[in-house]
């Protein structure tokens, strides 16, 4: 591996900078932390969000980027709102081009001579499917109202991400969801293919084909198929449109990389799948990616986020690292080299890459949370930046290469203590002082509070809520441990503790969630894992006398 940055990664700080709102603190961001330009950037306490990374080459060589606005407090539910920038230098800076009004989860693209965004009017449940044009290089753009100038379907919901178009056989194809299989997020997604003559009026509605919608089957993937989304129109190589497609898995799993393969039939009608052999095994399937052919490579490429490491969170939350993909069949899927990674999984994600090529280099624009002097990200899926980036002579890349070295990206950092009669060992803990308005956990504010005078300035073991953290201890004589934890927490099993019952104490959630102690002893040589639940955990207490 290379020890210094990756050479073929060029991180520069935009000179025009569009700030999406007014910053609510008189506080100046830093972006000089942020890989890559910033092109926009929207501070967590506005309570909006960066989501929806967009990028086309025009071919004038400018390059177009956008993105939308979610968050609680964004119009995403009602008049949903995307932004347009433009670059004239190669991507070094970037000026705000547009703000568009009812454009949600929207790529952007260009066909015969104008530009197009397609994608909904708002988000989960109110959107309808829209596509939108400009023939003034992205300034202004129609307005869908009605089947002849872009609303495509009458009724609602529906969903898709900033998902490439696909050229083949005189028609421009594009993939999309529907929200009509009932349940929430990931259950209610039926997938289906869209396509229209190239040389059509692609704001009409009626020169649409739609194939049918296939639902999700929860008994797919050993009952863990949660649903699937966001998939890529691609030409396979025996000529043959198909879909893939994001799988999302049910809670903590193993499954951290699946894609599924649909099918499309010839004139665009029929859409199948085969469960038997529909799953590829696909790094970073469990977030948005997007795929494109590359002919001078004869190869498939793409940019996803990998689970290295996190294998007790959700894959689809786990965001901190980029890695690019290679392919020469659509089944079989090569990581080629690691090209961004920050080690918090927390606060910190490159998500939804959107690319395209230009010559040997491949250029992105991404969603990112990231450290911006004002706190930062108020977690990793809510990004406070969009952000470019060229990787030059990607064909080239190795692992390497990378910005990292990929054993060096693991469950969580390692963590050692000694405690009175007690070695601590395992991942993802710090060792703190307990006490009133300490943090209680280290990706969230909440405090403890109402803690019992006897606990006051013990020593805990802090965690990051929901990591599951890993803690084994062993007695180097014996002892009595002492745990807290969130008894009303699913999966937390507590055989062989014993409760104290004059403690207990909470934490500042909104449900000032009830933590309770218990005890148990330890003989001197004997081991023992400090058990986990769901979110709370279970934190290991420590008189103050232990050093």
């Amino acid at each position: 591996m290379k020890r210094s940055p990756c050479p073929h990664l060029v991180a520069l700080l935009g000179a025009a900078l569009f700030a999406v709102t007014a910053n609510a603190s008189t506080a100046e961001p830093d972006h000089s932390q942020v890989p890559g330009v910033v092109i926009a950037h929207s501070p967590a306490a506005s309570g909006i969000y960066i989501g929806s990374p967009g990028i086309v080459i025009l071919p004038d060589g400018t390059y177009l980027a956008k993105h939308d606005e979610f968050g609680p407090n964004s119009t995403e539910g009602t008049n949903a709102i995307s932004h347009v920038y433009r670059s004239t230098d190669q991507g070094q800076s970037w000026e705000h081009q547009a703000r568009v009004e009812g454009l949600f989860w929207a790529n952007i693209f260009h066909h015969d001579g104008a530009v197009y965004m397609m994608g909904t009017s708002a988000g989960h449940r109110r959107g309808r499917a829209v596509i939108r044009r400009s023939q003034d290089g992205g300034r202004t753009w129609t307005t869908a109202e009605d089947e002849h100038s872009g609303l495509l379907f009458p009724d609602i919901s529906y969903h898709t991400a900033p998902m490439p178009v696909l050229y083949h056989d005189g028609r421009i194809w594009r993939a999309m969801e529907d929200e009509k299989s009932g349940g929430g997020w990931g259950h209610m997604f039926r997938t289906f293919m869209m396509s229209a003559p190239e040389d059509a009026d692609l704001l009409q509605a009626s020169n649409w084909t739609v194939s049918n919608a296939l639902p999700r089957d929860p008994d797919w993937l050993d009952g863990q198929f949660r649903g699937w989304l966001e998939g890529n129109a691609v030409l396979d190589p025996r000529g043959q449109v198909v879909n893939l497609l994001r799988v999302n898995v049910e809670g903590p799993s193993r499954i951290a990389g699946k894609a599924a393969l649909v099918r499309i039939s010839d004139d665009g009608r029929t859409a199948t799948f085969d469960p038997d052999n529909g799953f590829l095994d696909f790094p970073g399937g469990a977030k948005k990616f997007t795929i494109r052919y590359d002919p001078v490579s004869e190869a498939y490429w793409a940019l996803t986020n990998p689970v290295m490491g996190h294998r007790e969170l959700n894959a689809g939350s786990v965001r901190n690292t980029l890695a690019l993909l290679r392919s020469e069949d659509l089944i079989q899927w090569e990581m080629r080299c690691i090209l961004l990674h920050h080690p918090d999984v927390i606060y910190h994600a490159f998500q939804y890459p959107d690319w395209v090529i230009e010559g040997d280099d491949l250029l992105a624009a991404i969603r990112t949370a990231y450290d911006d002097g004002l706190g930062g990200a108020r977690r990793g899926h809510d990004a406070n930046y969009l952000t470019f980036h060229r990787f030059t002579d990607f064909r080239e890349l190795a692992m390497d290469d990378s910005v990292v070295e990929p054993e060096m990206i693991g469950p969580g950092q390692p963590a050692r203590a000694d405690w009175g009669d007690v070695q601590l060992e395992g991942r993802n803990f710090t060792v703190e002082t307990l006490q009133n308005d300490a943090l209680a956990f280290a990706n969230r504010h909440y405090s403890w509070q109402q803690l019992p005078a006897p606990l006051q300035g013990w020593r805990y073991t802090q965690t990051a809520g929901g990591s599951n953290p890993q803690m084994h201890v062993t007695a180097t004589r014996d002892t009595t441990l002492y745990l807290a934890t969130a008894t009303s927490q699913a999966g937390i099993d507590l055989e062989g503790w014993v409760p104290e019952p004059e403690w207990h104490f909470h934490y500042t959630d909104g449900g000032r969630t009830q933590m309770a102690v218990f005890r148990r002893e330890l003989k001197a040589g004997a081991s023992l894992e400090i058990p986990q639940g769901n979110w709370t955990g279970g934190i290991l207490l420590a008189p103050h006398t232990a050093p």
